[in-house]
């Protein structure tokens, strides 16, 4: 029988809501349109919703903003208040991307892959 690869084995992958992830260190980098969507989901006109809620890293990249203790600014009690137009990295967090660490503090990933940690 064959095995299945790790990218297989990750399609199967589903999400405890653990929101873990939205509280690693790192950015959130925003394609095209994805200001005007999240803004349009939280009422607001884009350039309101880039000045209060984003950042400019580089120069280039718009990013969403922070808190001190490196949480997503939009990471609640009840979990992602933009969950519904949030942006395409974290739709594609794990299955397309990850950090060895993520098998650590995803609890997704710790259901799916058991006897797997980076430490």
């Amino acid at each position: 029988m064959e095995e299945m690869t790790l990218e297989d084995k990750l399609e199967q992958f589903a999400c405890a809501r653990c929101n873990q992830c939205c509280r690693q260190a790192g950015y959130v980098y925003l394609e095209k349109n994805e200001a005007e969507k999240i803004a349009e989901h939280l009422d607001l006109e884009a350039f309101e919703f880039v000045n209060r809620d984003c950042e400019l890293l580089n120069r280039r990249e718009l990013v969403l903003k922070k808190n001190a203790d490196e949480s997503c600014i939009f990471l609640t009690e009840e979990g992602c208040r933009i969950h519904a137009a949030k942006p395409r990295q974290c739709r594609e967090f794990p299955v397309r991307w990850r950090t060895a660490a993520s098998f650590d503090y995803c609890e997704g990933l710790k259901n799916l892959f058991p006897q797997r940690r980076t430490a």
